[in-house]
């Protein structure tokens, strides 16, 4: 069973009886953005199962994304997006990273983010891979502050404010790329 707050965004994709079955799509408020850009959290996730087709689609791994999350880095110019995931096993091939970073890039489809990251007043995208267990670090900071173990949910975007979490995935990334997908 899961809490969800106003403004949260759900899709009913059945019925039970009379209840209706619903399944999380994301927050409303979630904008990434650091130029004329405006991405969703359901930009964000559509672009990151697009991603994540290329990991499953390689015969030779049997790699999975566990969890993902986001941030902006806007402390150099020009900003970007930083997009953190965990696997499930660390033994992959970094071209299939490398491919999977570009095409998240390729992925928003916001007009605003294309032509920034044309003109370059958005830096290449950066996927960061963290260590397994990273997000249970994440869910324990969490806790310490109040939230409810079973009732959380990873954010999808950390704001740069929240220097503490940044931390923890700065901290425990195993592998980082950068787009080259906008030349």
């Amino acid at each position: 069973m899961y809490r969800y707050r106003l403004g949260d965004i759900v899709k009913v994709k059945g019925f039970h009886n009379c209840t209706p079955l619903l399944q999380f799509v994301g927050r409303k408020s979630l904008i990434l953005s650091i130029d004329i850009d405006k991405n969703t959290e359901e930009d964000l996730i559509l672009s990151v199962e697009t991603a994540a087709k290329i990991l499953s689609s390689n015969p030779s791994s049997k790699i999975e994304l566990l969890d993902f999350t986001s941030h902006v880095n806007t402390s150099s110019y020009p900003g970007h997006y930083i997009i953190i995931w965990e696997l499930s096993g660390e033994a992959i091939d970094h071209q299939v990273l490398q491919e999977c970073c570009n095409c998240l890039d390729l992925s928003f489809a916001d007009v605003g983010y294309i032509v920034s990251r044309r003109v370059k007043t958005i830096g290449p995208l950066e996927i960061r891979v963290v260590r397994k267990g990273t997000f249970n670090k994440v869910l324990n900071h969490f806790v310490g502050l109040g939230a409810t173990p079973n009732q959380f949910k990873a954010p999808k975007y950390i704001p740069e404010t929240n220097e503490a979490v940044i931390g923890i995935l700065r901290d425990n990334v195993a592998v980082a790329f950068f787009s080259t997908a906008y030349p």
